[in-house]
């Protein structure tokens, strides 16, 4: 324990003495400032190395990413690949600069893995495994290299400490990243989202602490949707400091030969509309929809009667309810319009951020198919 000492004065400053804030520079408008830090995240099969490599070919050369505002001046890009090794990504990598017009890997590319022999200090064993201990390390090759932009690949796999732990994950990114930040580098994070963004609004969130948002400027998710049959992935800020963009659309594009990448290309596909949940999530709702209809055909039902408890069952029910298929009684009872004609179906004012696709009765929709009705939730 250290020993107590005499009680100081904080080293404040007042309205008068306050220091200039030195204005932001964005690397990618608002999205990657240097000095600052962001989080990527989205869920396992988003491909957010993928497109992260395609983000760093743009700025290395000086191209535009997507359809944001990007400095045209080459930068320097510092990849720390935790989740792969260089025997597994290089392919990747060459095919992204491919995408953006260079042939070969640049020398403003700088790799490091510790999955990758090359990449150990002379005379150890194995490279630096722990993110926690990387901080002096990387301040370090920041400043001696000119590295613009540090690109963790990924925090789970970076860290030694538990990712659901506040101060766990707060130590990590003070103490492995803050320097890399104060050394003049913009960071960005790439992490999981919750197995919770299935549920819900479908609106994910990144896995394990919050302390990850708290210590983002910029918190950007990546989701895999569909639209006319074709896998697209929406951009949405879940978190920012300054004026966020508006969410948009990407695709990417894979050339190969045989069982080689040899182009790797991303398309913008314009702003994003209203978030729509997943075909799988929207099945599971209908189905529970449909329990709840054909429980209720023999008269009103309390709650506890209808199914069991859980997220799902009570968006469907409210969802039900929203679109007046489904009235609620006295009592905690449910049941169909006809059952109850003596209550108007409730009236609420539906949000308008999230669409899902609600299941109606059968016999509903025209031609006599099952109905479909557009609800939120």
């Amino acid at each position: 324990m250290t020993a107590p000492r005499e009680p100081r004065l904080l080293p404040v400053f007042n309205g008068t003495t306050a220091p200039p804030v030195k204005p932001v520079e964005w690397l990618v408008e608002k999205f990657l400032a240097r000095g600052a830090g962001t989080l990527l995240f989205g869920q396992p099969g988003g491909r957010k190395t993928a497109h992260t490599a395609h983000l760093v070919a743009c700025l290395v050369v000086g191209r535009s990413f997507a359809h944001l505002k990007t400095v045209t001046r080459g930068l320097r890009v510092l990849y720390l690949d935790f989740d792969g090794s260089w025997e597994y990504n290089r392919e990747l990598f060459e095919a992204a600069f491919r995408g953006v017009g260079l042939e070969g890997l640049p020398e403003a590319f700088v790799y490091y893995s510790p999955n990758t022999e090359e990449c150990a200090f002379p005379g150890e064993a194995a490279p630096l495994q722990s993110l926690e201990a990387m901080g002096p390390d990387l301040a370090l090759t920041v400043k001696t290299l000119g590295i613009d932009l540090v690109v963790c690949d990924s925090l789970g796999q970076m860290m030694v400490g538990d990712t659901n732990s506040g101060q766990d994950v707060a130590l990590a990114l003070r103490l492995g990243l803050n320097p890399a930040r104060k050394a003049g580098a913009a960071v960005l994070v790439i992490d999981h989202a919750t197995k919770a963004a299935a549920g819900g609004a479908g609106i994910p969130t990144p896995m394990g602490s919050q302390q990850k948002r708290a210590w983002a400027r910029v918190s950007v998710a990546l989701e895999k949707e569909e639209e006319r049959d074709r896998n697209v992935t929406r951009w949405s800020v879940d978190k920012s400091n300054t004026a966020p963009f508006d969410a948009f659309l990407t695709r990417l594009e894979f050339v190969g030969t045989g069982d080689r990448l040899e182009t790797l290309g991303l398309d913008f596909l314009g702003e994003a509309g209203p978030r729509t949940v997943h075909r799988e999530r929207d099945e599971r709702a209908q189905e529970t929809q449909r329990g709840i209809l054909d429980a209720l055909q023999d008269g009103p039902l309390p709650r506890a009667k209808l199914g069991r408890k859980g997220g799902t069952f009570d968006r469907a029910l409210k969802a039900l309810e929203n679109s007046g298929q489904v009235v609620k009684l006295d009592r905690g009872r449910y049941a169909l319009p006809g059952h109850a004609p003596e209550v108007s179906p409730p009236h609420q004012t539906l949000a308008s951020d999230v669409v899902v696709q609600v299941a109606g009765t059968p016999g509903d929709g025209p031609d006599g198919e099952d109905g479909e009705v557009l609800g939120t939730w």
